[in-house]
């Protein structure tokens, strides 16, 4: 997008150098002084925004791209950013939404997706990051962190579900400390074979259960 202000114009591009050379600082005072010129350009607004977030100052940067959205309340990338900002303060749900708005605003919005699925992750909701990894993998197939974060979670949801059938399986048996220790220790490869001998283990004690005299 086009800064509209020519003299603000000069200012941004300064910016955007000192962010391409991590000197956020700098950065954050080019944008103020392009700011002063053109206080209506949502785009001079999400620059500062993001390089706020770098350095860690989240609200600022969430009070920034709340001035983009005013301006402009369809740019899904300040809808991403807002959401990833949200999520360095700790507030997932709200983070989820704004995401959500991005996604439903440009469905082809990756960093939409990866966010969301990060957030998703974090929440303990497995199977949705899935199909966000899922999605950024089908618009960038080359993308190979999608993929092992998708893999990630697929594992985090096996060691999850093993988790639940071990609380499942205590209430009438002994269940062995080796399928214990694969949850403690958070043994990812070894889960599935964990899954395996637990259910043998639980079938025979159901099955001996109905076959014992009443």
């Amino acid at each position: 997008m086009a800064i509209r202000e020519e003299g603000a114009g000069v200012w941004y591009h300064r910016g955007q150098v000192f962010c391409t050379m991590r000197k956020f600082d700098e950065a954050i005072d080019c944008y103020d002084k392009a700011l002063e010129l053109s206080p209506d350009d949502p785009v001079l607004w999400r620059r500062k925004g993001f390089a706020l977030i770098k350095i860690g100052r989240y609200r600022e940067a969430l009070a920034c791209f709340d001035q983009a959205l005013a301006i402009d309340p369809e740019d899904a990338t300040a809808w991403q950013r807002k959401g990833y900002t949200l999520a360095c303060l700790g507030w997932n749900e709200d983070a989820v939404a704004c995401c959500d708005r991005a996604i439903t605003l440009d469905p082809q919005h990756i960093l939409a997706w990866q966010s969301r699925g990060w957030l998703l992750g974090v929440m303990c909701r497995y199977d949705e990051a899935v199909t966000c990894y899922e999605a950024v993998i089908r618009l960038d197939p080359d993308r190979e962190s999608a993929a092992w974060h998708r893999e990630r979670m697929q594992e985090r949801k096996d060691l999850a579900s093993l988790a639940s059938e071990v609380l499942e399986a205590e209430e009438f048996m002994e269940v062995p400390a080796c399928i214990r220790d694969v949850v403690a220790e958070r043994d990812y490869g070894n889960v599935g074979l964990a899954r395996a001998v637990l259910r043998e283990l639980a079938g025979r004690v159901e099955r001996g259960a109905v076959q014992r005299p009443v």
